[in-house]
């Protein structure tokens, strides 16, 4: 049963079976992130992130883009560096950041554009699957900018440095194809079986052991600041912790019936 979330202004957002689904609602300005989504996205990310009923959180646009990125009719208003500076840091801090460390996995489902800011969300995310006829950009050179948002911090860490520069640098258009084989992006499927496939996905990541994955994906990102003997002792913390999870208990169950265990996200 599907459970829509009202309030928002700019986001259609609905929980159905442990998969929420968040909607980029301003399919007429390409679902350019002005004021009032940046605001909606902090709301839902807290929220969803919170909700221990959603397993899985889904990102995706209305229309034909993902997400064209940071609202041009808006960027009068970075006249000031301290106070462009500290809105920015507000974006990150309420929207990117929670979003990347969400204890859950979570996937952009990009069905056309993705630009700049619109890219960068798209790779807050766990995983990305895109439309064939999906074209994305950094952007930001274009506008005299950098990248901000997180992509100076998820763009070398899905690709060689020397093409993330080249990506940063240029601000070209590229295409799905062309991101899969960066692997930039995990999926790139016809544009008519991107809904179908996400849900999938989406629906196979909401049924599993969530504490397990949430667990799993913090210390993959940690990861690549630490030691070997720093992760062992992580890895050790976090399996003395997930062997007395009430997922675990089943799955041992489950596994001296020899059936399939049926998790539930504790």
């Amino acid at each position: 049963m599907t459970h829509p979330s009202t309030g928002y202004d700019n986001l259609l957002v609905e929980r159905r079976s442990g998969v929420a689904t968040v909607t980029l609602n301003r399919p007429d300005a390409m679902n350019a992130l002005n004021m009032g989504v940046k605001a909606d996205l902090a709301r839902a990310v807290a929220e969803l992130a919170a909700d221990s009923e959603v397993r899985c959180v889904v990102f995706t646009g209305a229309g034909r883009a993902f997400s064209a990125g940071g609202d041009i009719g808006e960027m009068a208003l970075n006249d000031q560096p301290v106070r462009s500076r500290s809105r920015l840091q507000t974006l990150l801090h309420d929207v990117f950041i929670p979003l990347a460390q969400m204890e859950k996995p979570t996937i952009a489902a990009v069905n056309g554009h993705a630009h700049g800011a619109g890219l960068s969300l798209a790779l807050a995310c766990d995983l990305i699957v895109a439309a064939d006829t999906s074209v994305m950009s950094c952007a930001f050179a274009k506008l005299g900018l950098l990248p901000d948002c997180g992509s100076l911090y998820f763009l070398p860490r899905r690709l060689p440095m020397s093409v993330a520069k080249e990506l940063v640098f240029t601000g070209r258009r590229f295409t799905a194809a062309e991101a899969l084989q960066m692997n930039l992006v995990n999926r790139v499927v016809p544009a008519a079986d991107l809904a179908e496939t996400v849900e999938q996905l989406a629906a196979e990541l909401a049924s599993a052991a969530t504490v397990a994955l949430g667990l799993a994906k913090r210390m993959l990102d940690q990861s690549l600041q630490s030691t070997l003997d720093e992760m062992a002792s992580l890895e050790a913390f976090g399996q003395a912790v997930l062997y007395t999870t009430e997922d675990h208990l089943a799955a041992r169950e489950a596994f001296s019936r020899k059936v399939q265990p049926a998790f539930h996200g504790r």
